[in-house]
């Protein structure tokens, strides 16, 4: 669907980030907005609110947002890390942690449930490989995570794989309909893999 190269270009890649830092403002304005888009009339309101956990949820995904933007721009040094009371790459591992462990949640399978059911359409044996695919994708994205390796970018290119995981199964989910992903999942994806190309061992001054 989408690929770091094709994105490789100054200015297709500006315009990469301008789009997810608009993205941004509108999920921090309006927390609203991902619960409604894309949709479709397959999820009634009730169960998008319960879904997102409204703010709560909107937020941690706009902050992976904002950390691979930030990460696309420049990885943090071992001296900024030190110095700083807060360590970029493992704040941004337990925003995705977040992610993977909504998977588990009963809204989220009940989502996933209505999703693989669009329009009263279910595929063939979609409802139980889906409930599997669930606790299969939840055990990759946490194994993924548990890794730690010594070099910082080694470790933030794992969590972006994590991230682009993630996201796939979302894709998946609504069946590669561009009408109905998400923006977020859109651009989390993309940002991962743009974030993930560049990575390369340390040189620190």
């Amino acid at each position: 669907m989408f690929s770091a190269g094709s994105f490789s270009e100054p200015a297709k890649l500006d315009w990469v980030c301008q789009e997810a830092e608009y993205l941004m403002k509108i999920m921090e304005a309006d927390p609203n907005f991902s619960l409604a888009e894309r949709l479709g009339p397959g999820m009634p309101p009730e169960s998008l609110l319960r879904f997102f956990r409204q703010r709560e949820r909107t937020e941690k995904a706009r902050c992976i947002i904002q950390y691979l933007l930030s990460f696309l721009g420049r990885f943090p040094s071992a001296g900024e890390v030190r110095d700083d009371l807060v360590d970029p790459a493992e704040q941004f591992r337990a925003f995705v942690a977040f992610e993977a462990d909504l998977l588990l949640e009963d809204d989220v399978r009940n989502a996933v449930f209505q999703e693989t059911n669009h329009n009263g359409t279910p595929r063939a044996g979609s409802v139980w490989d889906y409930q599997e695919r669930i606790l299969v994708v939840n055990r990759l994205l946490k194994d993924l995570l548990a890794k730690r390796p010594e070099d910082r970018h080694a470790a933030i290119a794992g969590m972006c794989r994590a991230v682009e995981q993630l996201s796939l199964f979302w894709f998946d989910v609504r069946r590669h309909d561009l009408r109905r992903v998400r923006r977020s999942d859109i651009f989390m994806f993309l940002l991962a893999q743009l974030v993930r190309s560049r990575c390369r061992p340390p040189v620190d001054a």
